[in-house]
């Protein structure tokens, strides 16, 4: 796999595209970057890395809101959140929090 190591990806986003012009003479130009944006998250997906978590993604607001589904992976921070054995890894698994 590529590594850029002049880019620091911190993690994967999710892609919605932006609105299309109207100006048909400026479609090519939103193509383009529409296609940098999608290439980007994919290229971030290659290289992705868990960022630490200080809260219980029960509690977090976004896209985390809710309860988590089983197969779920987050970094535990170990000290704001910590759901077991402190710092790690974390995937929730039969609707618990189990080290990795």
């Amino acid at each position: 796999m590529a590594n850029a190591p002049s880019k620091d990806f911190k993690s994967v986003n999710r892609w919605s595209p932006n609105p299309a012009p109207l100006d048909p003479q400026q479609l090519p130009d939103y193509l383009f970057r529409e296609l940098n944006r999608l290439g980007d998250i994919l290229f971030n997906i290659d290289t992705f890395r868990l960022e630490p978590t200080n809260v219980d993604p029960e509690d977090a607001g976004g896209a985390n809101k809710g309860k988590p589904r089983n197969g779920d992976i987050r970094y535990a921070d170990g000290t704001n959140w910590n759901p077991g054995s402190g710092e790690g890894i974390y995937a929730y698994i039969n609707n618990t929090w189990t080290a990795l």
